[in-house]
């Protein structure tokens, strides 16, 4: 007799499982997008910060000019006209603001305030950036004078403060 012609057929095998690559269209899309955007990303941060660098230069040439100052090598005039030439080639060259190349005085100090939207310059220990300092009996705070630079450098952007000129020269 003939035996069951079932038990030759061999056992069911599940289809194999689809592999992790390649990857699907969408994934390829996902992967094309993310890396575009970190590539956008790391763009933006590598250009804020070199557009950043005449500020940060700024910083350390002041800082230079304070420990030059705390040691005796330099008075506080010459601490006053160093730090004022730093913020006009600051100001002027490096961020391009042309309309305060020939500003001086009153006027200066008045810019100067507008950039830390305060009166540190006009009113305040600033007041020797101006005119004063020209004076024989000409004295300052320099360590407030100092803290007031460190916070115009703070308040200085490098695309919104000669924004901030461009407005004002449009008015």
């Amino acid at each position: 007799m003939q035996e069951n012609p079932l038990q030759q057929l061999r056992d069911v095998h599940p289809p194999l499982e689809p592999g992790w690559w390649p990857p699907a269209p969408g994934w390829w899309l996902v992967a094309i997008i993310c890396i575009i955007a970190v590539a956008y990303i790391v763009f933006s941060v590598w250009l804020a910060y070199r557009r950043r660098r005449p500020i940060r230069n700024a910083r350390v040439m002041l800082d230079d000019l304070l420990t030059e100052y705390q040691s005796g090598r330099i008075d506080t005039l010459t601490y006053a006209n160093n730090a004022n030439e730093i913020l006009k080639r600051l100001l002027v060259i490096a961020l391009g603001i042309k309309s305060l190349a020939a500003v001086a005085g009153t006027d200066w100090l008045k810019a100067l305030d507008r950039i830390t939207n305060s009166k540190d310059f006009s009113a305040g220990h600033g007041c020797i950036m101006g005119n004063s300092r020209f004076a024989a009996d000409a004295t300052a705070n320099v360590t407030a004078l100092h803290e007031s630079l460190r916070n115009l450098l703070a308040n200085t952007h490098p695309t919104r403060t000669p924004k901030l000129f461009a407005e004002a020269a449009s008015d």
